[in-house]
C-alpha cells in the first residue's frame, strides 16, 4: 500500500517520525564507541573520511523544513559543509580507564546534534588506556536504522593496515544555497496534488477488485488488532517508568559471541533470544537493587526487524518493522527464562507480529504530513509506549532481529 516518495530527497514517513519525535530529553540519534590498538591520527582520520563521504552523499546534506509541515523534509546538499565541524578531538587525563571514557562518551552523547548541518558527528578521543584511541560516533536515527548503520562504517573504515585508496569524487558543481521557505511549500503543494491522484487511482483499483480490497481490510484490522494487544496491556510500576532527563550514562559489558552461540546450540533459539534472556536477567538484578520486587512482573521490548532487500545495500533511511517481545522478570530460574523468552519470540513470529507492523507502517503513508506530524508532537512524559519499560533512554545497543541466527 506504501510507494517511495515521488520526490526522492523527500524523508519518508518512518524517517520523518524519527526527526519530529526528538525533544529536549528524548533525543533520537543513535551511537557507537570502537576501539582500537594504538592512536589514530587526526589529520588522517579528517583526510580519509572526508574522502569517501562522496561515497554516501546523505553524511553531505542537511535536513530542510516545510513551512506548516505540508510535506516531510527533504534532504539538501550543504553548502557550507565542513568535515571539520563533524570530526573533533578530545583527550583523557591520565590513567584513561573506563570510568573516564563512560563519562566523556555520556556527556557528548546527552548532546543534541545541530539541525543547520548534516545530521551526524565523529569524535577521536585519545588517551584511553594511556596510548589508546576511541572513536565515538553519532548519527541522527532519521539517517540511518541498525544494518545500514553497520554497512556505512564499512565505508568509512577499512580493516586493512594500508587499504586501498578510495574511489576519487566525482567533478560536480557545488552546491546551490539551501531551498527558501517558498520554493519548499511551493514543492510540497505540486507533490501533494500528484499523490493525491496517485492515492486516489489506487483506490479506484482497489474498490473495482472488491476480493483483494476484502483482503486488506482484513489484515489492516489483524494488525490493528495485534497493536491493540500490546497497548491495553497493563503498566508494570518500575522505576523505568516516568519522567526522562537530558542526562544520559553510556555504560557498557564485554561478552565472547561464541558463548552466546554456544548456549543457543545447547539450549535452542536464536542468537537474539540469549540476548534478550540476558538482558531480562539484568534488569531483574537491577529491580532487586532497587528495592522492587519483580515476581509476577513482566517488561517489554521493542525489537527492531530489519525488512532491507539485498538491493537495498547502503540506502539510507529506515527500513525496520518490530517485534514487541515479552522479559520476563519475574522468572528466578535462568532456563525458564530462556525457554519462555524463546518461546514468545517463536509465537511473534508465527503471528508475523513484524508484518502486521509494516502494515501500519504503510497505513501511515495515506494520512497528509501534517496530521502525522501532530501525532508526533503530543507531549509524553516517558520515552516508552504504555508498557514499554525498555526503550532507546535506557538501551543504546539494539541488534537487527532478523539477521542474527
Amino acid at each position: 500500500m506504501s510507494a517511495s516518495p515521488r520526490n526522492p530527497r523527500r524523508m519518508t514517513s518512518l524517517d520523518a517520525v524519527f526527526y519530529h519525535l526528538e525533544r529536549t530529553g528524548q533525543l533520537l540519534h543513535v551511537g557507537g564507541v570502537q576501539t582500537v590498538e594504538g592512536q589514530l591520527d587526526f589529520e588522517r582520520l579528517v583526510a580519509d573520511v572526508g574522502e569517501r563521504l562522496h561515497l554516501i552523499p546523505r553524511y553531505l546534506e542537511c535536513a530542510v523544513s516545510v513551512p506548516l509541515s505540508l510535506a516531510h523534509p527533504t534532504w539538501e546538499p550543504d553548502p557550507h559543509f565542513d568535515v571539520r565541524h563533524h570530526i573533533t578531538r578530545h583527550r583523557l587525563r591520565p590513567p584513561g580507564d573506563d570510568a573516564q571514557l563512560s563519562q566523556l562518551v555520556s556527556r557528548l552523547f546527552a548532546q543534541p546534534l545541530h539541525r543547520d548541518r548534516p545530521l551526524w558527528e565523529l569524535h577521536l578521543i585519545d588517551g584511553y588506556g594511556g596510548d589508546r584511541s576511541v572513536l565515538f560516533s553519532k548519527v541522527h536515527h532519521c539517517m540511518i536504522d541498525g544494518v545500514s548503520g553497520v554497512q556505512l562504517m564499512a565505508v568509512l573504515f577499512d580493516p586493512t593496515p594500508n587499504p586501498p585508496p578510495s574511489p576519487p569524487a566525482p567533478a560536480v558543481p557545488p552546491p546551490p544555497p539551501l531551498p527558501a521557505a517558498s520554493t519548499q511549500l511551493v514543492r510540497a503543494l505540486e507533490e501533494g496534488v500528484h499523490d493525491g491522484i496517485d492515492r486516489a487511482r489506487a483506490l479506484w483499483r482497489l474498490v473495482r477488485r472488491p476480493r483483494r480490497a476484502l483482503a486488506e481490510v482484513g489484515a489492516v484490522a489483524e494488525a490493528i488488532g495485534e497493536l491493540g494487544r500490546v497497548l491495553l496491556a497493563g503498566t508494570p510500576a518500575t522505576p523505568f517508568n516516568g519522567h526522562v532527563s537530558t542526562l544520559r550514562r553510556v555504560v557498557w559489558t564485554t561478552f565472547a559471541l561464541n558463548e552466546v552461540k554456544a548456549v543457543k546450540n545447547r539450549l535452542g533459539g536464536t542468537v537474539n533470544d540469549v540476548v534478550l534472556a540476558t538482558i531480562t536477567a539484568a534488569l531483574r538484578r537491577y529491580l532487586e537493587a532497587h528495592g522492587v520486587r519483580p515476581e509476577r512482573t513482566e517488561l517489554v521490548a521493542a525489537l527492531p526487524v530489519n525488512v532491507r532487500r539485498p538491493d537495498e545495500r547502503l540506502a539510507l533511511g529506515n527500513r525496520v518493522s518490530a517485534l514487541v517481545a515479552p522479559l520476563p522478570v519475574g522468572i528466578f530460574d535462568p532456563l525458564e527464562r530462556l525457554r519462555q523468552v524463546r518461546d514468545a519470540t517463536a509465537q511473534l513470529k508465527e503471528r508475523r507480529q513484524a508484518a502486521h507492523v509494516t502494515r501500519l507502517l504503510d497505513l501511515m503513508d495515506l494520512l497528509p504530513p501534517p496530521l502525522q506530524k501532530s501525532m508526533h508532537a503530543q507531549p509524553r512524559s516517558s520515552m516508552g509506549s504504555p508498557r514499554c519499560a525498555i526503550s532507546q533512554s535506557s538501551m543504546a545497543v539494539m541488534w537487527p532481529h532478523s539477521s542474527m541466527r
